[in-house]
């Protein structure tokens, strides 16, 4: 059964039968430790969304206060996200589902803009060290490029013009471009989702 060989490979983590829903929150932790260290707004945004959100009980709060205190090896991260990865795609296991993939990664974005609004940044910004967690994050979890909407502006206001919408990274961000319409005008945040469909 899935279940039980996941739980043998995730006790290292701090993960069991009792605690399972914490590792929701690891692509948020794993966001909040990209720059090496992790700061206090970081810790009260996981922290409310974790007891908001992801209903991750005594047993979860204690996996995630150690998670909060001392970063995993990106080894381990991404493990976890693997595991998140295989839990959505298995029938009936543990509560995850497919369709938290995308909101994981938009939560994951939405830690690391508060950190660089709390250092005097824009809203949207992003530390490039986020930028790599959030791709490493959504490869794992297979969901779209991980770009947040801080780089997607960039690389759409260069100035030079591209005519190909071909398989490259940056025939990607034309055709997104042209996909998108008027997501800007209507108000759209966070990640601009681009699926590998």
């Amino acid at each position: 059964m899935i279940r039980d060989k996941l739980i043998q490979s995730l006790h290292h983590l701090g993960i069991n039968r009792n605690n399972f829903r914490v590792l929701k929150l690891l692509p948020l932790i794993y966001v909040a430790w990209a720059d090496g260290k992790m700061d206090g707004v970081q810790k009260e945004r996981i922290v409310a969304l974790a007891h908001d959100h992801f209903a991750i009980g005594a047993g979860g709060e204690a996996v995630l206060r150690r998670w909060l205190e001392r970063p995993l090896t990106k080894a381990q991260f991404l493990e976890g996200l693997h595991e998140i990865f295989v839990l959505a795609h298995a029938p009936d296991e543990w509560e995850f589902d497919l369709d938290e993939l995308q909101g994981l990664l938009v939560h994951a974005e939405a830690i690391a803009r508060a950190t660089a609004e709390a250092m005097g940044h824009g809203p949207t910004s992003v530390s490039p060290a986020s930028e790599r967690a959030l791709a490493d994050i959504a490869r794992a979890l297979q969901i779209d490029t991980g770009e947040s909407w801080a780089r997607l502006m960039a690389e759409l206001t260069d100035d030079e013009p591209y005519e190909d919408f071909g398989d490259d990274e940056r025939s990607r961000v034309q055709l997104t471009a042209a996909a998108r319409g008027g997501a800007e005008e209507s108000g759209a945040v966070g990640l601009f989702a681009r699926g590998r469909g």
